[in-house]
């Protein structure tokens, strides 16, 4: 998942087409983004776990490893969870943290995010759904052990089985590749707007999820059956 990121403020919908190709729009496929939107999450609970647990300042830790190099290396990726946490280790020195205790604060982050497994029930009716999330083997795993928000998409493409992070329009042209699907023929949901703006740019509709009342709107807009 995402950390230290924030939110800027942008029309919820971006559209690739002009007003008039909007009228003639045909979806084919929705696909969204996992952290705060189909699940919430606060990256921070766990920084002040680790914090308590290891007697370390919060922000050595935030800034350490939760915002590290290392940590988007991890989300494409580029090292295993032992060496995440390997590299991590190094800024509690002096604890015996165990892996087992690690990955379990690192990963108690989650909860469900209200009324989403019902949306995502309906629209599965219609629509096949994807998922594109900047994640790692960590978080992906707990998840799909513990929630079961994942049973609704065709297809999952976590970053760090795909090679690559959103923005980063590889990302976008690897899943519309595999769905053999074309960029206008689909929208894409996330909460991030610098996400959003990237879907954009490879030719997606694209959605800023506020909350699911907004969203269902934006999606009737684009013609999607809700």
């Amino acid at each position: 998942m995402e950390t230290g990121r924030g939110k800027v403020k942008t029309n919820r919908i971006l559209l690739k087409q002009s007003p008039k190709q909007k009228d003639r729009l045909t979806i084919k496929s929705i696909l969204f983004d996992l952290g705060n939107v189909l699940l919430l999450y606060d990256a921070r609970k766990s920084a002040r776990a680790f914090a308590k647990a290891l007697q370390v300042p919060e922000e050595k830790l935030w800034e350490g490893f939760f915002i590290s190099d290392f940590e988007k290396a991890y989300t494409r990726g580029e090292i295993s969870s032992r060496e995440f946490f390997k590299r991590a280790s190094q800024y509690f020195p002096n604890s015996k943290m165990s892996f087992s205790e690690f990955s379990h604060h690192w990963n108690d982050i989650f909860t469900e995010s209200p009324g989403m497994d019902g949306l995502l029930g309906a629209l599965k009716q219609h629509y096949p759904l994807y998922l594109i999330s900047n994640t790692n083997e960590l978080h992906y795993g707990h998840i799909k052990k513990t929630f079961p928000v994942l049973r609704h998409f065709k297809k999952c493409f976590p970053s760090h089985q795909v090679g690559h992070r959103k923005p980063d329009p590889k990302i976008f042209y690897h899943v519309l590749k595999d769905i053999q699907l074309k960029p206008e023929e689909t929208v894409f949901v996330d909460d991030i707007t610098q996400f959003v703006e990237g879907a954009r740019r490879v030719g997606m509709n694209a959605i800023q999820f506020t909350s699911i009342g907004e969203l269902k709107r934006d999606l009737k807009k684009l013609g999607v059956s809700v």
